[in-house]
């Protein structure tokens, strides 16, 4: 990240009858000033996790580079940070022609990132809330903030909410689907939870692809090691989307390959990196990765050969839970979108929220009672460095 820009730009706001400060931060060397702070006060939030860490949005913005931050940092009667909302600024388009200037995430979008949020103190959170969405309503510039993803089960949503409607702004959502597997003591209990279906399927897959000679199930424990098991990932994700007639997601965001080349080395070096892989006779047939925050395995991506035997990802992954109980971990978090397959796996079904919020203004008014989402054909982003939107 290029950090010799322009000279700190603050704009300080200071509620009024209140021990709290609101700054502005809009350029990286200041920004970059808070990273002795950042993950204390992660740490100290509800909304905790991978996605909202130092290291997760200092390499998002190595990779970005063009990207224009804004970030609202609250402090408290001792100078002591108490909240930061990260942004950056986007542009995008309604119906390839009314523009509108958005605020979204950092490091939201292309990482895989889910559960988008603000960092904020728990002791205080709901006057730390009140107090960036004041310092928001007052601040020109911004037309949206667009919050896909949140989660729905640390009550960060619903503040932002109530604090955005006391504030006279709009707020659009929609509920958001997440899967995640709470993980027993032991291996036996996991498996013996599973469907009879399930349980006839996998036996068979493990037995098919167990007696193969020079079947090896690997993980990435080297730096040394990485590039083998990415440039592996990107190649069988990629071939088992275009059996599907679809390009998958690394073809169709470089991006987002680059974000992984990486934080991949900073995750390993942070004790958060699980990369496996099932290797036949030298050659690996399936890989997934994912990290470890809180005891909980949060899996990003996966892929396997479509054209080498039927269930090698399933095996990999049943590889994978394996180690994950063997390891003591809580959960495997599947992130988004909740599907059948991820119900086979024991994965139960967390409801979470996209949330878009706008100015009252008659330009968005229009919007809101369209309810137009940005994404699909109605609304993309125009503004470099993203050119879509998840």
């Amino acid at each position: 990240m290029d950090l010799t820009l322009a000279a700190p730009s603050h704009v300080e706001i200071v509620a009024p009858h209140s021990d709290v400060r609101v700054d502005f931060l809009d350029d990286w060397r200041s920004i970059e000033l808070l990273e002795s702070e950042w993950n204390h006060l992660l740490r100290q939030s509800a909304s905790d996790s991978i996605f909202l860490t130092w290291d997760w949005i200092r390499s998002w913005a190595a990779v970005m580079r063009d990207v224009r931050p804004l970030v609202v940092c609250v402090r408290d009667a001792r100078g002591d940070l108490a909240g930061v909302a990260p942004f950056y600024q986007a542009t995008m388009r309604l119906s390839h022609s009314i523009p509108y200037r958005v605020l979204r995430v950092m490091a939201d979008y292309p990482t895989g990132a889910d559960y988008t949020d603000w960092v904020l103190r728990r002791s205080d959170d709901q006057a730390v809330t009140m107090a960036i969405v004041k310092a928001l309503r007052a601040r020109r510039g911004w037309d949206l903030i667009w919050m896909p993803g949140m989660a729905g089960w640390t009550g960060s949503f619903e503040r932002i909410v109530t604090a955005s409607r006391a504030c006279g702004l709009y707020c659009q959502t929609r509920e958001q689907s997440f899967a995640y597997v709470a993980l027993p003591p032991e291996r036996d209990a996991y498996f013996r939870a599973l469907s009879k279906n399930k349980k006839q399927q996998l036996r068979a897959e493990m037995k098919r692809i167990g007696d193969l000679p020079g079947l090896d199930v690997c993980r990435c424990e080297t730096e040394e090691q990485i590039p083998e098991f990415l440039e592996a990932l990107f190649a069988l994700h990629s071939r088992r989307w275009n059996e599907k007639g679809d390009t998958g997601t690394f073809k169709s965001r470089p991006q987002e390959v680059e974000f992984f080349r990486h934080f991949v080395p900073v995750a390993l070096r942070n004790g958060w990196l699980r990369l496996f892989g099932l290797r036949v006779n030298g050659e690996l047939k399936a890989v997934q990765i994912g990290y470890v925050y809180r005891n909980v395995f949060n899996q990003l991506q996966e892929g396997f050969d479509p054209e080498f035997i039927k269930g090698v990802g399933n095996v990999l992954r049943a590889k994978v839970i394996e180690q994950c109980i063997d390891e003591g971990l809580d959960g495997y978090d599947f992130l988004g979108d909740m599907t059948e397959h991820k119900r086979r796996w024991l994965g139960v079904e967390r409801t979470g929220h996209d949330l878009l919020i706008g100015r009252s203004k008659l330009k968005n008014l229009l919007l809101f009672k369209g309810g137009v989402w940005p994404s699909g054909r109605f609304m993309r982003q125009v503004s470099p460095p993203l050119d879509d939107v998840q």
